[in-house]
């Protein structure tokens, strides 16, 4: 085997795990030095020589692996489709199948290919089934471009310069081969318009050592301040190609004086591959607290970047000079991606799989189709390429990084809660945004504040971060709570305007009538005037007078669910010296013994017992004065259990009603009749029908309820 096939052997071997890819490489060797084909490459060169030429880019420059050099050696060894039938069966399928797909690509004849680009790169991929075989006819065409003169005839010199630019420069361009792109295109234009670059070339050539003075005072502060942060890169600076130069000028109609960024430099960050993104972040806040960046010119392709795959952070700033320079913020695996293509990428994960390239290359066809933008996506882009996050900055120039999506209200926040919750107004890079406006990395934010703003529930749908969320619904809960004691406070001072008794009563009623949730609510709205508290008094008015007056008689003197009947009368008290009266105690009230009570004589019912401080005590006093009779209880020659209801209201906690029912069943030894409670998730109300003795015990047991956490009132 001759010794220019060596390196390649060296290579396959150090690269690849799988048996047998040396040897096939080994076998298409001997025989393309047996063959007798023709030079198709560069025909005035030697054949040896221009085979070497194309496995140096295969391996070099397109990075790929044993299956492509084997195909692209046999590729130059066998001259038609007839002559590979003999050797299928000394070659794997997939190899043949490469070779077959190139054979079918030389045999096309164009026409018009600058006028017909997308069809005859449409051409070119219906007949190459293995997108191999298209690779190794792009390697041809760019070594045909370098050595144009060695063309066997200079007729072929428009139709190589036509298949480059028009077709395989926008496969390089797909495939992230930036370099070489930039390299094809310059080639490009000195061929197509050779005085156009020739002139930017000496005028670049002129003002080279100016230029070269400008990069080292640029970027002199760069590295001390990327040292102070003690950040690992490398700078690389370059003059932007004449392609590049003139498409500026043709697109911004201006003149090469015009052309502000004629070089850019790149700072390469030594990063792990979960730091990344931050650690280019970083990089681009020292670089804008040195230089004022242009804002507009910001290209982020970290986040979410190119259908190709390129990953890199463009930043173009102002020197000291006034002059703009384009800086490249990237990782080193990026640069090594952006040099190299995605191949390079490939490459990264395959390692010594035997894979690498060659099976990114069967699964690439659909980037180069003119349709299926999707399927380029996906077969282009990991989906670890995404970010869950957006890097903005602060007017000083502060880095605060937040979830993907974030409006400026999250970065509100983010800067400090009291910011966040008097947000009045936000500028996204000088210009005035909605509250909803969703930030890109790179933006500058200004928050302007009111100290008369507070949060809303709508809030709470514009922004993204769980954390922002939860500090909108603290503000909201201390805001609610302020609305509903201040609420509380105008409610009994009106009522005490109005001298009219506030009972639960008439605020239960209040709840309902409104069809709110809970006490609270009425109070909240009440504080907001959403509730008119004028309108409150004039629907408690109304209620008393559409109450017929029978209605009420009738609740008070033939209700009977209102009355609890006790035995044995005359042991219990005295009513106006009264002997042997039927009485019933008052469920409205539940008095026992120790309470305050009187009488009220009822139509067919006896005589019901109520507390004085019952809520329907004043109606019964103004209304029937004389149903009234005094009374008292009597000393009770032996304990009885009598029925009370109480009331309790507070903080529904985990396992309150336990703590309740052993205070009064084991600690205070009394029997509970019914308990029920209400609650929503926050607040409770409850009521207890209880057995007990007298109103000491009653009292007593009250106190110690008041005791426990969680219970803010209990009454009767």
């Amino acid at each position: 085997m001759k010794t220019i096939f060596q390196k390649y052997l060296d290579y396959i071997k150090l690269n690849e795990s799988e048996g047998g890819s040396a040897e096939m490489f080994i076998k298409a060797a001997a025989l393309f030095e047996t063959a007798d084909s023709k030079n198709y490459i560069c025909p005035k060169r030697k054949k040896e020589d221009c085979l070497e030429a194309l496995l140096d880019l295969l391996m070099n420059e397109f990075n790929t692996y044993s299956s492509t050099l084997t195909a692209a050696v046999l590729s130059q060894s066998i001259s038609s489709l007839q002559e590979l039938e003999q050797h299928k069966k000394d070659y794997p399928p997939h190899i043949i199948s490469i070779v077959e797909a190139f054979l079918n690509i030389r045999k096309l004849k164009f026409g018009d290919i600058a006028g017909q680009a997308d069809e005859s790169r449409s051409l070119i991929l219906s007949v190459a089934q293995d997108m191999r075989a298209v690779l190794i006819d792009f390697a041809i065409q760019v070594i045909r471009l370098r050595n144009t003169d060695d063309l066997e005839q200079m007729s072929m010199q428009p139709l190589v310069y036509d298949l480059v630019q028009y077709i395989y420069i926008p496969i390089a361009h797909r495939l992230g081969f930036y370099q070489l792109k930039s390299e094809l295109e310059d080639r490009v234009l000195k061929y197509r318009k050779p005085d156009v670059y020739k002139s930017i070339q000496e005028k670049l050539e002129a003002g080279a050592a100016a230029r070269e003075k400008l990069m080292a005072e640029f970027l002199l502060p760069i590295r001390e301040a990327l040292d102070e942060h003690q950040l690992k890169y490398v700078v690389k600076s370059r003059t932007k190609s004449i392609s590049s130069i003139w498409t500026k000028m043709q697109k911004q109609d201006i003149p090469f004086e015009k052309v502000f960024d004629l070089w850019a430099m790149r700072i390469i960050i030594d990063s792990e591959a979960k730091q990344e993104k931050a650690d280019c972040w970083h990089v681009y806040s020292v670089l804008t607290n040195i230089y004022t960046p242009n804002l507009n010119r910001l290209r982020d392709w970290i986040t979410v970047p190119k259908e190709t795959g390129y990953e890199s952070l463009h930043a173009t700033v102002q020197a000291a000079n006034k002059h703009w320079v384009e800086v490249q913020i990237r990782t080193q695996r990026m640069d090594d991606e952006a040099e190299n293509g995605m191949a390079a990428h490939w490459r990264y994960k395959g390692g010594k799989s035997g894979r690498g390239v060659d099976f990114w290359l069967q699964n690439i066809r659909q980037a180069l189709e003119k349709e299926g933008e999707d399927a380029r996506k996906g077969y282009l882009l990991s989906s670890k390429k995404f970010s869950n996050e957006v890097y903005v900055f602060t007017p000083a120039g502060h880095v605060k990084k937040l979830r993907l999506g974030s409006t400026v209200l999250d970065f509100a926040f983010a800067i400090h809660s009291d910011i966040g919750s008097t947000f009045a107004s936000a500028k996204v890079n000088g210009k005035i945004v909605s509250i909803d406006h969703v930030l890109k990395n790179g933006d500058q934010v200004s928050i302007q504040t009111s100290k008369n703003n507070r949060p809303s529930l709508d809030w709470l749908k514009i922004v993204v971060d769980p954390r922002t969320k939860t500090k909108i619904k603290h503000i909201l809960d201390e805001k609610r709570h302020y609305e509903v004691t201040k609420g509380k406070e105008i409610v009994e001072r009106r009522f005490k305007n109005w001298k009219m008794e506030l009972k639960q009563e008439v605020i239960d009623f209040l709840v309902k009538h409104y069809k709110l949730k809970k006490t609270s609510d009425l109070y909240y709205y009440i504080s907001l005037e959403k509730i008119d508290i004028l309108e409150v008094k004039k629907t408690l008015q109304q209620a008393d007078k559409q109450e017929p007056l029978e209605q009420k008689q009738q609740l008070i003197d033939e209700g009977s669910d209102d009355f609890t009947t006790e035995n044995e009368a005359d042991d219990i008290l005295i009513i106006d010296k009264l002997n042997n009266v039927n009485y019933n105690l008052a469920k409205c009230c539940n008095p026992i013994p120790g309470d305050a009570i009187f009488g009220f004589v009822t139509v067919s019912k006896g005589i019901s017992i109520h507390r004085k401080d019952c809520p329907n005590a004043t109606q019964m006093r103004e209304r029937f004065p004389y149903r009234i009779i005094e009374s008292k209880w009597k000393a009770q020659s032996h304990p009885k259990n009598f029925s009370v209801k109480l009331f309790l209201e507070g903080a529904d906690e985990q396992g309150l009603i336990t703590k309740i029912t052993q205070m009064i069943s084991n600690e205070m030894g009394i029997s509970i009749l019914k308990m029920d409670f209400n609650s929503d998730g926050q607040e409770f109300k409850g009521s207890l029908r209880l057995k007990v003795f007298d109103i000491a015990v009653l009292e007593t047991l009250m106190q110690e309820l008041r005791q426990i956490k969680g219970i803010r009132a209990v009454y009767r």
